[in-house]
């Protein structure tokens, strides 16, 4: 899928965002998927999740690694979901969550990251963790390089929601943040997995 089919797609569909802390976007970035707490809200968007349902990645503030202030919180990407499914018992990954914190799971056919992803080397959140904490901070400023902040929403009249693990975009502020979206999908430094 190229960036204008995605943005079609948004278009028609309407989109969902996903927050979560920088370091599970790293682990999303390897993966391809992502995972939610299994709560009663959770669930009930789970059972509404359809393919080709299109996703905004909010990048908070950071919660496994101490707060540094100059890391910026927004929207980091977007992208397209392929396969969603419930895994109980999971293996523990290595990343910072206990093992089968997360088992609600949605994979990606298609993510767009906004920031210097070219220079994050692919590799697991673990093998990350192993090379200490300046490494995984490194990868996260090129991560939310180039983020949407909440500025620049605002401005536009279309600030998501920083509450909840998931949840939907209104239409109207879908369109206005589907702009700005396409601005930050044309920049040359971004990479389609």
């Amino acid at each position: 899928m190229d960036e204008k089919e995605l943005i079609k797609l948004a278009s028609s569909n309407g989109i969902k965002k996903i927050t979560g802390p920088p370091c599970d976007w790293l682990k999303a970035l390897n993966t391809e998927s992502w995972g939610f707490r299994r709560y009663d809200k959770t669930i009930k968007f789970y059972n509404s999740f359809k393919g080709n349902d299109v996703f905004v990645f909010h990048s908070m503030k950071q919660e496994y690694l101490p707060l540094d202030n100059s890391i910026k919180t927004g929207i980091i990407g977007i992208g397209v979901l392929k396969d969603k499914k419930i895994i109980e018992n999971e293996p523990y990954d290595g990343a910072f969550t206990p093992e089968g914190l997360r088992p609600i799971k949605i994979y990606f056919s298609d993510m767009w990251f906004f920031g210097s992803i070219k220079n994050i080397k692919d590799e697991t959140i673990q093998e990350k963790k192993e090379k200490g904490y300046n490494y995984i901070i490194k990868d996260i400023y090129n991560l939310t390089y180039n983020i949407l902040t909440f500025n620049e929403m605002k401005e536009n009249d279309c600030a998501i929601s920083t509450q909840g693990a998931v949840a939907n975009v209104s239409k109207d502020k879908s369109i206005r943040l589907i702009n700005l979206i396409s601005k930050k999908l044309t920049e040359p430094h971004i990479i389609n997995y």
